[in-house]
């Protein structure tokens, strides 16, 4: 570095420790007994705590309402909830009542017969699929393991109501 760079450096270092040091003295010398005198003073601290204070008040009462209005509105919808429930209770009861009456009066078939039955309808409902994807009598009788004869007789004695009944439950 050239020389004029170092007498900039050094003289502003000197001014720099010149003003610290009438800082430091400046300080030292002025009534520790003041109070220090600055933008606030005691009314307008006290101004603006009242403020605070006055709005918090009314953020609270504000919450209040909000908070009365939430719990009216929950307090009709539980009423609106029991009244559903209970009318859905009275109408559960009337429905198990009617559907234990039907059972009661209609004779029960027993589980092996609800198995061949259930056994059957799939039987059939297979032999309409086959049907639907273009195979003979003779190719659906091969793939089920049945005869002939017996897929012939179900599809002849299917109706079209009855093979749109099998088809659909697939």
């Amino acid at each position: 570095m050239d020389l004029p760079y170092y007498i900039l450096i050094g003289a502003g270092a000197l001014i720099m420790t010149a003003a610290l040091l009438f800082k430091r003295e400046r300080t030292a010398g002025s009534d520790e007994t003041t109070p220090p005198q600055g933008p606030w003073d005691k009314a307008d601290m006290e101004k603006s705590l009242q403020r605070f204070l006055n709005q918090i008040k009314h953020e609270q009462k504000a919450a209040e309402v909000r908070w009365m209005q939430a719990n009216a509105a929950l307090a009709e919808e539980v009423a609106e909830l029991k009244q559903r429930l209970a009318r859905v209770e009275s109408e559960w009861a009337a429905w198990r009542a009617a559907g234990q009456a039907a059972v009661s009066g209609a004779p029960r078939a027993s589980e092996e017969e609800l198995a061949d039955a259930f056994a059957l309808r799939e039987r059939y409902r297979r032999v309409f699929e086959l049907r639907q994807e273009g195979l003979s009598p003779d190719e659906i009788a091969k793939r089920l393991g049945a005869g002939q004869g017996e897929i012939e007789l179900i599809l002849s004695l299917a109706g079209s109501g009855e093979r749109g009944k099998a088809d659909g439950q697939a």
